[in-house]
């Protein structure tokens, strides 16, 4: 399996319009072939958003690359926000399991 995580900085007072913006990017996501799941996580204190999602393969991960791009960018402009990074790797070991969305 695969992930990919990104970070992201957000004006604090920008973190309800962030979620919301984030909820949004995850509708354009599901289904794409190979998505395994992932999850966004906030730090509505500190203003940081991190989005994690697995694939099943290196190349379903790369194939979706142009989408998940457009939708980070898309995401964090609507909110005065940055992409501060993006990382692609390599799961090399699981923990229980994903949590359910709330």
């Amino acid at each position: 399996m695969f992930a990919r995580v990104a970070r992201y900085e957000v004006p604090p007072e920008r973190m309800d319009d962030a979620i919301k913006a984030f909820r949004e990017a995850v509708t354009e996501i599901d289904g794409l072939e190979g998505l395994k799941g992932g999850s966004v996580l906030v730090d509505a204190e500190d203003g940081v958003v991190m989005s994690m999602t697995f694939w099943d393969s290196r190349t379903a991960m790369e194939d979706s690359e142009v989408k998940a791009a457009g939708l980070r960018q898309q995401a964090a402009k609507e909110v005065d926000g940055t992409v501060v990074s993006v990382h692609c790797l390599d799961v090399v070991a699981e923990i229980g399991a994903v949590a359910p969305t709330a």
